[in-house]
């Protein structure tokens, strides 16, 4: 229920506020597992992303130094949050990740592991531990690709256009690495 009540609210902000753009949203499955990869760029990636899908709940990793702040945790648990260690494997993450994907929910995943804050840069390195998800539980993949998330708060009542880009699925396995770059940068240039 904080879930939906919470969507209500971002999603009102987001749209009054920020000019929220969605496309390519008819290629997120109502059902099923799956994985968005998603580039990252501001803290409130999760959000943005979460919002565009009113159809279903978004999982999503956090740093597990979000989690130190007993209220905060409380509200990003809520929202459908679970903690990462990051810079090293994490297996009990990587356990939850697949259960919540074994059970047919939707799950986002930042394919760069941390924000990239070089904006010259469209994608930072990917690393590849979605593949090992998709791989090991058999879903498809929805590349994800947010614009100008890292500009929300930064000027009071200068707000900027936030867009989100949802990609074709991913579901041949061969190359995925690869393929999720590939499509993460097309989405990121304009392209589909």
């Amino acid at each position: 229920m904080f879930y939906w009540v919470a969507w209500v609210i971002l999603r009102v902000f987001l749209t009054v506020f920020c000019r929220y753009k969605i496309e390519g949203l008819e290629n997120v499955p109502r059902s099923g597992g799956v994985i968005l990869v998603a580039n990252h760029r501001a803290m409130m990636d999760p959000i943005v992303i979460g919002c565009c899908i009113h159809f279903r709940k978004t999982y999503f990793m956090a740093k597990e130094e979000l989690f130190r702040f007993k209220p905060f945790a409380f509200i990003i648990r809520s929202l459908g949050a679970f903690s990462v260690r990051r810079g090293k494997v994490d297996r009990i993450a990587l356990r939850t990740a697949e259960t919540i994907l074994k059970e047919g929910k939707l799950l986002l995943i930042f394919g760069e592991g941390t924000r990239n804050r070089d904006l010259s840069k469209v994608l930072g390195e990917l690393y590849s531990g979605f593949v090992y998800l998709a791989e090991k539980t058999n879903v498809p993949i929805i590349p994800v690709y947010t614009f100008n998330t890292h500009q929300i708060f930064r000027k009071l009542f200068r707000w900027p256009k936030v867009i989100v880009r949802f990609g074709k699925p991913i579901v041949e396995k061969e190359d995925l690495l690869e393929k999720t770059r590939s499509a993460l940068i097309k989405l990121g240039t304009g392209g589909e």
